[in-house]
Protein backbone atom coordinates (compact mmCIF):
# COMPACT_ATOMS: atom_id res chain seq x y z
CA UNK A 1 0.00 0.00 0.00
CA UNK A 2 1.41 3.56 -0.89
CA UNK A 3 1.72 6.14 1.37
CA UNK A 4 0.89 9.23 0.76
CA UNK A 5 1.19 11.41 3.83
CA UNK A 6 3.34 14.46 3.06
CA UNK A 7 6.33 15.32 5.57
CA UNK A 8 7.74 18.51 5.79
CA UNK A 9 10.73 19.34 7.69
CA UNK A 10 11.08 23.06 9.31
CA UNK A 11 11.23 25.91 7.36
CA UNK A 12 12.74 29.11 7.11
CA UNK A 13 10.47 32.41 7.30
CA UNK A 14 12.76 34.96 7.22
CA UNK A 15 15.44 36.21 10.13
CA UNK A 16 15.20 38.30 12.78
CA UNK A 17 17.95 40.21 15.15
CA UNK A 18 18.98 39.59 18.52
CA UNK A 19 20.77 41.08 20.56
CA UNK A 20 24.24 39.36 20.94
CA UNK A 21 27.49 40.32 23.15
CA UNK A 22 30.75 40.39 20.75
CA UNK A 23 33.45 42.16 22.61
CA UNK A 24 31.61 43.26 25.23
CA UNK A 25 29.39 45.25 23.17
CA UNK A 26 25.80 44.25 22.43
CA UNK A 27 25.04 43.69 18.41
CA UNK A 28 22.35 42.93 16.18
CA UNK A 29 23.38 38.90 15.01
CA UNK A 30 20.76 38.04 12.66
CA UNK A 31 18.90 34.39 13.46
CA UNK A 32 17.07 31.96 11.38
CA UNK A 33 13.10 32.59 12.08
CA UNK A 34 11.73 28.95 11.28
CA UNK A 35 8.25 27.04 11.79
CA UNK A 36 8.05 23.09 12.74
CA UNK A 37 6.03 20.88 11.80
CA UNK A 38 6.53 18.33 14.81
CA UNK A 39 3.28 16.50 14.46
CA UNK A 40 3.57 15.08 11.23
CA UNK A 41 7.78 15.59 10.73
CA UNK A 42 9.84 12.93 12.76
CA UNK A 43 12.97 14.93 12.65
CA UNK A 44 11.00 17.78 13.82
CA UNK A 45 9.58 15.72 16.58
CA UNK A 46 12.72 14.50 17.59
CA UNK A 47 14.12 18.03 17.45
CA UNK A 48 11.66 19.16 20.27
CA UNK A 49 11.72 16.45 22.11
CA UNK A 50 15.73 16.98 22.51
CA UNK A 51 15.30 20.41 23.35
CA UNK A 52 12.43 19.65 26.50
CA UNK A 53 15.84 17.07 27.67
CA UNK A 54 18.32 19.93 27.34
CA UNK A 55 16.62 21.88 29.00
CA UNK A 56 15.40 20.33 31.82
CA UNK A 57 11.35 20.18 30.66
CA UNK A 58 11.91 23.94 32.08
CA UNK A 59 10.77 27.27 30.54
CA UNK A 60 7.72 25.28 28.87
CA UNK A 61 9.28 23.04 26.74
CA UNK A 62 7.49 20.12 27.39
CA UNK A 63 4.32 21.34 27.26
CA UNK A 64 5.12 23.12 23.72
CA UNK A 65 6.01 19.72 22.43
CA UNK A 66 2.93 18.31 24.08
CA UNK A 67 0.79 21.05 22.34
CA UNK A 68 2.34 20.91 18.81
CA UNK A 69 1.99 16.86 18.71
CA UNK A 70 -1.08 16.61 20.29
CA UNK A 71 -3.21 19.76 19.02
CA UNK A 72 -1.21 20.43 15.82
CA UNK A 73 -0.86 24.04 16.95
CA UNK A 74 2.23 26.03 14.88
CA UNK A 75 5.60 25.93 16.37
CA UNK A 76 7.90 29.07 15.44
CA UNK A 77 11.66 29.10 16.29
CA UNK A 78 14.45 31.44 16.15
CA UNK A 79 17.93 28.93 15.78
CA UNK A 80 21.24 30.26 14.86
CA UNK A 81 20.89 27.39 12.29
CA UNK A 82 21.20 28.89 8.67
CA UNK A 83 20.64 26.13 6.46
CA UNK A 84 19.37 22.38 6.29
CA UNK A 85 16.09 22.65 8.26
CA UNK A 86 15.09 19.67 7.55
CA UNK A 87 17.50 18.33 10.74
CA UNK A 88 17.80 20.89 13.05
CA UNK A 89 19.83 21.20 15.74
CA UNK A 90 18.60 21.72 19.17
CA UNK A 91 21.54 23.06 20.75
CA UNK A 92 20.93 25.97 18.51
CA UNK A 93 17.30 26.68 19.03
CA UNK A 94 16.70 29.65 21.17
CA UNK A 95 13.41 30.15 21.72
CA UNK A 96 9.86 28.98 20.55
CA UNK A 97 6.44 30.12 20.60
CA UNK A 98 2.98 28.33 20.06
CA UNK A 99 0.11 29.92 18.71
CA UNK A 100 -3.33 28.89 17.48
CA UNK A 101 -3.76 27.78 13.30
CA UNK A 102 -4.75 30.87 11.16
CA UNK A 103 -5.96 28.70 8.20
CA UNK A 104 -9.41 29.65 7.69
CA UNK A 105 -10.25 33.40 6.04
CA UNK A 106 -12.74 33.41 9.10
CA UNK A 107 -9.70 33.69 11.09
CA UNK A 108 -9.31 36.77 12.51
CA UNK A 109 -7.11 36.53 16.17
CA UNK A 110 -3.77 35.35 16.84
CA UNK A 111 -3.45 33.32 19.89
CA UNK A 112 -0.28 32.75 21.80
CA UNK A 113 0.06 30.01 23.80
CA UNK A 114 3.63 29.37 25.03
CA UNK A 115 6.98 31.16 24.42
CA UNK A 116 9.94 29.43 25.91
CA UNK A 117 13.51 30.25 25.67
CA UNK A 118 16.56 28.11 26.50
CA UNK A 119 17.73 28.37 30.06
CA UNK A 120 21.03 29.86 29.00
CA UNK A 121 19.35 32.77 27.93
CA UNK A 122 16.57 33.20 29.59
CA UNK A 123 16.02 36.54 32.10
CA UNK A 124 14.26 35.33 34.87
CA UNK A 125 17.37 32.21 35.02
CA UNK A 126 19.84 34.33 33.63
CA UNK A 127 19.53 38.01 33.52
CA UNK A 128 22.90 38.85 34.50
CA UNK A 129 25.22 36.37 33.05
CA UNK A 130 23.89 35.62 29.60
CA UNK A 131 25.62 37.16 25.97
CA UNK A 132 22.60 36.73 24.17
CA UNK A 133 18.86 38.49 25.26
CA UNK A 134 15.54 39.30 24.00
CA UNK A 135 14.78 35.92 22.30
CA UNK A 136 11.05 36.07 23.74
CA UNK A 137 10.67 39.31 22.30
CA UNK A 138 11.99 38.86 19.09
CA UNK A 139 9.81 35.80 18.64
CA UNK A 140 6.33 37.49 19.45
CA UNK A 141 7.49 40.85 16.98
CA UNK A 142 8.95 38.58 14.25
CA UNK A 143 5.55 36.52 14.39
CA UNK A 144 3.15 40.24 14.28
CA UNK A 145 4.98 41.03 11.88
CA UNK A 146 4.97 38.02 9.63
CA UNK A 147 1.19 37.24 9.94
CA UNK A 148 0.29 41.39 10.20
CA UNK A 149 1.56 41.25 6.38
CA UNK A 150 0.31 37.73 5.15
CA UNK A 151 -3.24 37.27 6.80
CA UNK A 152 -6.08 38.71 7.84
CA UNK A 153 -5.08 38.62 11.79
CA UNK A 154 -7.09 41.82 13.50
CA UNK A 155 -5.20 41.19 17.03
CA UNK A 156 -3.38 39.21 19.02
CA UNK A 157 -4.09 37.55 22.17
CA UNK A 158 -2.37 35.88 25.12
CA UNK A 159 -2.86 34.46 28.27
CA UNK A 160 -0.59 35.31 31.56
CA UNK A 161 -0.79 32.68 34.41
CA UNK A 162 2.55 33.33 36.00
CA UNK A 163 4.26 37.00 37.28
CA UNK A 164 6.65 36.43 35.13
CA UNK A 165 4.47 36.18 32.23
CA UNK A 166 2.14 39.17 33.07
CA UNK A 167 6.14 41.43 33.42
CA UNK A 168 7.18 40.18 29.93
CA UNK A 169 3.78 40.89 28.34
CA UNK A 170 3.67 43.98 30.17
CA UNK A 171 6.95 44.94 28.32
CA UNK A 172 5.99 44.35 25.22
CA UNK A 173 3.28 46.46 25.73
CA UNK A 174 0.47 44.59 24.84
CA UNK A 175 -2.65 46.06 26.82
CA UNK A 176 -3.84 44.35 29.49
CA UNK A 177 -7.89 43.37 28.98
CA UNK A 178 -8.71 41.41 31.97
CA UNK A 179 -7.76 39.46 35.17
CA UNK A 180 -9.23 37.07 37.84
CA UNK A 181 -6.83 35.07 40.50
CA UNK A 182 -4.86 32.99 38.05
CA UNK A 183 -5.42 34.70 34.70
CA UNK A 184 -4.30 37.84 32.80
CA UNK A 185 -5.47 38.81 29.52
CA UNK A 186 -3.63 40.27 26.78
CA UNK A 187 -4.58 41.72 23.62
CA UNK A 188 -2.99 44.31 20.47
CA UNK A 189 -5.04 45.23 17.99
CA UNK A 190 -4.07 45.23 14.49
CA UNK A 191 -3.55 49.75 14.64
CA UNK A 192 -1.15 49.17 16.94
CA UNK A 193 0.67 46.15 14.91
CA UNK A 194 3.09 48.86 13.10
CA UNK A 195 4.49 50.49 16.42
CA UNK A 196 4.84 47.23 17.56
CA UNK A 197 7.04 45.74 15.69
CA UNK A 198 10.04 48.55 15.16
Amino acid sequence: MKNNSVSFGARMLGTVNIKTKISNRWKDVPMSFVRLHPKYNQGDRLALSTITRLWEGKNLSGSILDQAVILDDPVYAITSQTSDFKNLEPKKILGMITTNQTKNSTDDTLEIFRVGVTPKYAYSQNKNSRDVKHIGTALVKKLVEMLHRKTDIKRVVAVAEEPSEVNFLQKLNMKEKSSNFRYTNFELNKENFDEFVK
